[in-house]
């Protein structure tokens, strides 16, 4: 007999498309069960920031729950009937990396709540990210989760078909009419970051889209991001000569990625823009600050080449970094990115 099987995943964009391979296969594992996401809708309370419901595949889930944000005890009764109320089975638990303690509690509570878990280990071999190699690389976020999933552990795939957003015809209509005639060798990029630690600087970005304006097959400048990167958006598109949109805060996320399906290469930030580009099967040349282990957060597939800065406090999960001066990040040079996009554009 069909019964509610949950999926507990908080976060914003990139969090959700990171993990939907993994979406995929529990899909999969229950076929005839209802299944049913647990999400900050939208993320952290926050209406500038993506939640899943406008940006996954239909059919991929049958309802969403919002999840009460917060650890007061008002958040955890709204949470408990939460649970109670949507009958669920089985909770398959895909939260974030974070400490110890908040396991602990985590596991606690679901305890007294009755409620079958899946994935939530408390030991620190299963709940952080293991090292791989040298020059240091960590696995990916994906991996951690499902090293925890005892049906998926090993079954992790990656391929277009898995992390494919399931664009319709109709969407990608919609974008090819936005774009008025299809590009021949459109670039897009997105400046915009939640966290100022992660921004690599308008200067960096405006010297390197000058610099991409001397590939003059590239025939159009794409910008992509939120209402808040529309202003400095425009400002870059000063730096290029030919022709141009900026479509930050205009569109829904799945018409930005039909958008960004009908560019040949994505250029920004650690974001939920570059997340997305990948998604879509555009090859992606990112710019990473060492906020987080290398290897954690890069976008999924194959076509990326990313930037990023092995320093002796990387992994400082800062919001900002006023006392170093954000030296990872800012220590990547434009010359660089630069021949990083030269190269991907090689067979435009």
């Amino acid at each position: 007999m069909p019964h509610t099987v949950a999926v507990l995943r908080t976060g914003s964009m990139g969090d959700h498309l990171i993990a939907l391979p993994i979406y995929r296969r529990l899909r999969e594992l229950h076929p005839q069960d209802h299944l049913a996401l647990i999400c900050n809708i939208p993320a952290h309370g926050d209406r500038r920031l993506i939640g899943p419901e406008g940006l996954l595949p239909t059919g991929l889930f049958d309802e969403f729950h919002a999840y009460p944000v917060g650890s007061n005890w008002r958040a955890v009764w709204q949470t408990y009937r939460l649970l109670r109320r949507a009958r669920i089975g089985t909770l398959y638990y895909l939260m974030p990396w974070r400490g110890r303690a908040r396991l602990w509690r985590d596991q606690a509570f679901f305890r007294l709540a009755n409620i079958r878990v899946v994935g939530l280990r408390t030991g620190p071999t299963l709940s952080t990210p293991k090292q791989n190699g040298v020059p240091p690389r960590y696995e990916h976020e994906a991996e951690r989760l499902v090293r925890a999933i005892p049906a998926l552990r090993g079954r992790l795939s990656t391929t277009p078909e898995y992390r494919s957003l399931g664009l319709t015809a109709e969407e990608r209509s919609q974008a090819s009419a936005l774009l008025d005639k299809p590009p021949r060798c459109a670039v897009a990029l997105s400046l915009g970051t939640k966290c100022d630690v992660n921004d690599w600087g308008f200067d960096r970005w405006s010297e390197l889209v000058t610099r991409l304006a001397g590939i003059r097959k590239i025939d159009r400048l794409l910008l992509i991001g939120a209402p808040d990167d529309f202003a400095q958006s425009e400002a870059l598109r000063k730096c290029w000569p030919r022709d141009s949109e900026n479509f930050c805060g205009r569109l829904p996320v799945r018409l930005s990625a039909a958008v960004l399906a009908q560019a040949k290469l994505f250029i920004g930030h650690d974001s939920g823009p570059m997340h997305l580009a990948a998604a879509v099967g555009v090859a992606v040349v990112a710019v990473f600050s060492a906020r987080n282990p290398p290897g954690v957060w890069f976008p999924l597939g194959e076509r990326q080449r990313i930037h990023y800065r092995v320093i002796e406090c990387m992994g400082c999960r800062r919001l900002r970094c006023d006392d170093k001066h954000k030296a990872c990040i800012r220590g990547i040079s434009v010359d660089e990115v630069f021949a990083s996009c030269a190269e991907a554009l090689l067979h435009c």
